[in-house]
Order: C-alpha cells, then sequence, then structure tokens
C-alpha cells in the first residue's frame, strides 16, 4: 500500500490484489494447482484427496497454498460426504472448479504468445 500527500495530508493508495499475478509469480501455487487439474483430467467431478507434501512448500506454506487455491475460487472443498478419515490423511476433500481451469488456461494462453517464434 503506497502513500501519497494531498493538500499535505498523507493518505493511502490501496491497489488492486491481481490472483493471476500469484499464480504467474508463484511456481508452487501453479503446480498445485496444476497437480488437482491434472487429476480432474479423467473425471472432473470426483473429489480428490488433499496433497500432504509437495516440494518446495512444507507444513504451513502448503496450508497457505491451499488456502489461496481456495480463496481465489480455483479448489472447492468438500465438507460433506468424506470417506473416513485416518491420520495423517484428507482423503476425497478436493477438486479443481471450472475457474481454476480457466485461471490455468489462461495462463498457459499468455505462456504461448510470449514464446518468441
Amino acid at each position: 500500500m503506497g502513500k501519497v500527500e494531498y493538500m499535505r495530508h498523507p493518505i493511502r493508495i490501496r491497489t488492486m490484489f491481481d490472483e493471476m499475478d500469484r499464480l504467474r509469480n508463484e511456481k508452487e501455487l501453479c503446480a498445485l494447482l496444476s497437480h488437482y487439474a491434472g487429476l480432474a483430467a479423467p473425471d472432473r467431478q470426483a473429489w480428490q484427496d488433499r496433497v500432504q507434501e509437495w516440494p518446495g512448500a512444507e507444513g504451513r506454506e502448503l496450508v497457505k497454498l491451499h488456502g489461496e487455491l481456495l480463496a481465489y475460487g480455483w479448489l472447492e472443498q468438500n465438507t460433506g460426504a468424506t470417506p473416513v478419515l485416518k491420520p495423517g490423511t484428507a482423503p476425497a476433500c478436493y477438486r479443481v472448479t471450472p475457474a481454476g481451469l480457466r485461471a490455468l488456461k489462461q495462463l498457459r494462453t499468455e505462456e504461448t504468445q510470449t514464446v518468441p517464434a
């Protein structure tokens, strides 16, 4: 958040947050979304097990990545009918949303347009 002066009074300027910038710039975020999208390829309606370990993101960082994907509407969480829980697992709790698939498609389109011929 930046500050500017208006009539000698400091005011704060808020900039809009662009979640696509996060997807472009955070490789772990993009890779995790791509992982869930890949699992959804055979059946978009199927719930996927939560990723418990991820290269480049441990513990709290992985929790934050999942939280971001949920907050942006790119993953949805199954809070209803879940299978019997076992320690250390979270079966059938996430699936990629159509918005998540569109975000990945947009990112890939941008990448192909910026690659020189």
